[in-house]
């Protein structure tokens, strides 16, 4: 029996309100890839982050070649021979490449010098291995997002390491760029080196890795070999069978209501040409795999994050007219992905991270002050209705577990009572219950007439709550399905399983 080199063993990681990982062990082998998959949220980035000594776990023992290590801070990591390139490029845009490269250890000569001709020499060589066009003397200022994620890479090529981490490096590479990673990988292996692979692209997974495990919401669900594990298998271990209460077939069919019209939409390298239109009270499935564009999409809608080109109409007075930034502003909420960066101000109060969208109609009359009884109110009138578990609308929001914070921000967004709702990830990280009782709220103001898209990487959820999907891959909408399709057909779509998208006319 093969012994593991790296043995993460019983893994565990608790932060406010969630379970980030539970009970994970986790094996690689020298010469070898293994892909690390899961969906938003499973627990993979964390994992990792306690490999390269980013966050400290709660639980569990690292070993590698069989003896236990205490990894505390990425120097540790580093120290071992850990190499992590992340995903979230950490260049400084004023250096160099090379001075990118050798940040965290410049060669000195003399023990005082910085020796610059090596460093050349060194930083050349490997990018003459990544096959780069660029020079050690580009400011990374000057490069391209491509360029600058494979200065990423080298720099971790740099040194003894022995353990690669690679967490989704192709997102930002050109065909032959990616063709040049995959030969420096399998380099890598024929070295004795360990890589461990973390991607949203599944066929990356076939062609590069030997083995694969599967995380979901913070433990091992499944794994093997890849000769072992089909494709569309792996996407259903990572959207998972988690149960959430069904509306049976009572579904938005209508065509004749249109809330929003949405053409043209397009992101250069992120997304292109997207088309949609939403309906009164209609559940709206955005569905697809991390990466897939969804998110990007439904940011772009609301005005998050800028875009190249847009036409877009939303109801006024039962008729569609050209939105304006402020049509978009009073008729869109969006609870976000991330609710504890982008969703939440964590220090402050419940009560006003619930008036937080909703201060232009808080403020009394010809005054800049906010109503407080009427804020009060309003307060209340949520937290009821939302069934929130608080000990006072004061309690500060970060001390709340998951499901009640998150609950918090739908009320702030049922405050303003906006005609449409986007929700990304509105159960991620939460217990079943939890899962069930969101899912109600989103059933229940759908009903009242709200407007729902609805992104998840729960294939259950999705399949229980929606009325239609738009099925995205790589930036595209690729399929607009009604109600009644397969999850098969979904979870195949999504994977880009050729079997599956060729299996008939869309349903």
């Amino acid at each position: 029996m093969r012994v593991p080199f790296l043995r993460m063993k019983e893994i565990g990681k608790r932060f406010p309100g969630v379970q980030a990982l539970q009970d994970v062990t986790f094996d690689a082998f020298q010469g070898e890839a293994i892909a690390l998959l899961g969906a938003n949220g499973a627990g993979k980035s964390t994992l990792m982050n306690v490999l390269g000594g980013i966050i400290s776990p709660d639980e569990g023992v690292i070993q590698i070649n069989g003896k236990t290590i205490n990894i505390k801070t990425p120097k540790d990591a580093s120290e071992i021979g850990i190499a992590f390139v992340h995903q979230e490029m950490a260049l400084l845009p004023t250096m160099t490449v090379m001075d990118n490269m050798f940040i965290s250890d410049y060669p000195v000569s003399m023990k005082i010098k910085i020796n610059r001709a090596i460093m050349r020499k060194q930083c050349s060589e490997v990018l003459d291995l990544l096959g780069c066009r660029i020079s050690p003397e580009n400011y990374i200022r000057d490069l391209g997002t491509g360029d600058r994620q494979m200065v990423e890479i080298g720099r971790a090529l740099l040194g003894q390491n022995k353990i690669f981490i690679f967490d989704e490096p192709t997102s930002s590479l050109s065909k032959r760029e990616k063709l040049n990673l995959v030969r420096v990988i399998q380099k890598l292996k024929d070295e004795g080196m360990t890589v461990i692979y973390i991607t949203h692209f599944l066929n990356e997974v076939y062609e590069i890795c030997e083995r694969v495990s599967v995380l979901r919401s913070g433990q091992v669900v499944g794994g093997g070999t890849i000769e072992e594990v089909q494709m569309i298998n792996l996407v259903r271990l990572m959207v998972g069978e988690v149960k959430i209460e069904d509306r049976g077939t009572e579904r938005i069919t209508s065509v004749d209501n249109p809330i929003m019209e949405v053409s043209s939409l397009t992101r250069k390298g992120v997304y292109k040409d997207i088309n949609f239109t939403l309906h009164k009270g209609e559940i709206l499935g955005f569905w697809g795999l991390l990466g897939s564009g969804r998110t990007e999409v439904a940011r772009g809608v609301v005005g998050l994050d800028p875009v190249d080109s847009v036409k877009m109409k939303i109801s006024k007075n039962g008729e569609l007219q050209p939105a304006t930034p402020d049509t978009v502003r009073r008729q869109i909420g969006m609870v976000t992905e991330e609710r504890r960066v982008d969703g939440l101000f964590l220090p402050m109060s419940v009560k006003r991270n619930m008036s937080m969208a909703n201060l232009n109609n808080l403020i009394k009359k010809n005054s800049s002050v906010i109503d407080k009884s009427k804020e009060n109110l309003l307060c209340d009138e949520f937290v009821d209705r939302l069934n929130i578990q608080i000990s006072d609308k004061e309690q500060i929001v970060e001390t709340l577990s998951g499901g009640n914070q998150q609950k918090v921000i739908l009320g702030r967004w049922l405050e303003v009572n906006p005609s449409i709702l986007i929700m990304d990830e509105p159960t991620r990280g939460l217990d079943v219950s939890a899962k069930a009782e969101i899912a109600r709220i989103i059933v229940r103001i759908a009903k009242e007439g709200t407007s729902i898209i609805l992104i998840s990487s729960e294939i259950d959820e999705m399949m229980s709550l929606c009325d239609r999907f738009l099925v995205f891959n790589k930036g595209k909408i690729i399929a607009d399905l009604a109600y009644g399709v397969s999850e098969d057909k979904l979870v195949g779509l999504a994977a880009g399983a050729d079997e599956v998208i060729q299996e008939g006319d869309n349903e």
